[in-house]
């Protein structure tokens, strides 16, 4: 049910509403301009029927009242037949329809109807935007440590410019909920979000899927359909996994993000690209052009502006921040009274190196909220894996971390390992085990002839 104010200097007319909508929607009558701001103010108003000829202003100075109050109601003019200039002046001071005199039973139902139809859609949008703002504002990005500090640094510097945005990052440490928040915390956060996975799909449908095609453009293509970056409109499209991009539409992507317009599949016609551009990738971008599997040149087009999403090894000091926050999650999503997790159950998953990141541990925090039943999180309920062998992994996790930081570009990593390590290992075993041979061959499993053999041709100049 709606309430409907008819404001007609002819009592007839109200009464006439009155009788059409009785016991359907309100309806209140005002005669005259004040009576109409009055009412306004005391009753939340969703569809005004407003006279043109009122007695002292015109419905169009009342029309100009009521926008600059800024009351939220539709307005329907109603107008003498044939009164062109009226309609269009009431049009352009934000009137929503006209009704002409004599008035129509019919066309009033029809635009009630058609109206306050709009209305509800209009306040369904609203209400996903506030739920797409609530979701990907930056509440969602936990975490204290100085990594992740950083990271909030970075989106502030950015999330109102436009320039292009490279997010690097492993798998699962949230490189889209970063993408997201720059544009849902962002001035284009009424715009459309569109995401494209470029890894997900072959090279053909992968174009067809960005760039969209014409009528006819290959078979079975019978109509015209929009692409990504069209579809984009003035929000953001985002590039995840750009490293897996085929070489030949890194080409034309580059094209694109310099003269930033593009065409349909088949199509001749030029198409602005008006949104904005985020890119993310979980490979290394430089290692992929020094194989020759990614442009260089596109590398620096993207690489405008860059945030690293650190991995949760490396933030270990959040753990428990979000912890807290997928059992909120968990328990909003189960429906199910979780209060938290005990103190030694938090220091498991404290220790284990999460090699899946934050996504992991969200959903390792959702499966033991489905199996939990005190609504406190036990020891007892954490899987044997994440506590079987938590600090020899954390330990060569660490020590993989390390070495990859200093030898990523290098060819023939294994080797490269096997060189430097054993002979490392051996000195330090020999040392710590006063040189007795047998019990450092025993400690690495192998024969003292071996031993001596690696220990001969590491002293070898």
């Amino acid at each position: 049910m709606a309430t409907i104010l008819v404001v007609d200097d002819d009592r007839g007319v109200f009464k006439s509403f009155s009788a059409l909508f009785r016991g359907e929607h309100t309806i209140l009558g005002a005669y005259n301009g004040k009576e109409a701001e009055k009412l306004l103010q005391e009753n939340e108003v969703e569809l005004v029927f407003l006279d043109y000829r009122l007695p002292g202003e015109d419905g169009l100075a009342v029309l100009k009242t009521i926008r600059s109050k800024t009351h939220d109601a539709d307005i329907v003019m109603i107008t003498a037949y044939g009164s062109l200039e009226t309609i269009v002046h009431s049009i352009a001071l934000g009137a929503c329809d006209y009704l002409e005199k004599p008035l129509d039973i019919g066309k009033i139902k029809i635009i009630t109807q058609r109206v306050l139809e709009s209305r509800k859609m209009r306040h369904y949008v609203r209400v996903i935007q506030d739920e797409q703002q609530r979701a990907y504002n930056l509440t969602r990005v936990v975490g204290k440590s100085q990594v992740m500090q950083n990271v909030f640094k970075a989106i502030g510097r950015l999330v109102n410019n436009d320039v292009i945005v490279l997010i690097t990052g492993e798998s699962g440490t949230g490189k889209e909920l970063i993408a997201r928040a720059l544009h849902f915390n962002g001035n284009r956060y009424n715009e459309p979000f569109i995401a494209v996975n470029c890894s997900a799909l072959p090279d053909t449908l992968l174009e067809n899927e960005l760039f969209g095609h014409e009528a006819q453009a290959y078979t079975g293509a019978t109509s015209r359909q929009a692409g990504k970056f069209e579809a984009a409109a003035e929000g953001t499209i985002f590039l995840d996994e750009i490293g897996d991009l085929p070489f030949a539409i890194q080409t034309k992507l580059l094209r694109v993000l310099q003269e930033r317009e593009f065409q349909r599949l088949g199509g001749t016609r030029n198409i602005t690209l008006k949104a904005r551009v985020i890119a993310a990738t979980n490979r290394n971008l430089l290692t992929l052009i020094k194989d020759g599997r990614f442009r260089e040149d596109l590398y620096y087009r993207i690489n405008v502006a860059s945030i690293e999403v650190p991995p949760l090894r490396e933030r270990r000091e959040d753990i428990p921040l979000l912890v807290e926050h997928f059992i909120k999650v968990a328990a909003s999503k189960l429906n199910k009274n979780l209060h938290g997790i005990t103190d030694e159950a938090r220091t498991i998953l404290e220790r284990y190196p999460w090699p899946g990141n934050v996504r992991e541990l969200e959903n390792v925090i959702l499966s033991l909220g489905i199996n939990c039943q005190s609504g406190i999180i036990q020891t007892i309920e954490i899987p044997r894996y994440l506590s079987g062998n938590a600090e020899e992994i954390d330990l060569f996790s660490v020590f993989t971390d390390e070495f990859l930081k200093k030898y990523h570009d290098h060819a023939g990593l294994l080797e490269l390992l096997y060189k430097g390590i054993e002979p490392a290992l051996i000195r330090k075993l020999l040392v710590r085990l006063g040189n007795n041979k047998t019990a450092v061959a025993d400690r690495l499993g192998i024969s003292r002839v071996t031993l001596q053999h690696k220990i001969s041709q590491m002293n070898q100049p």
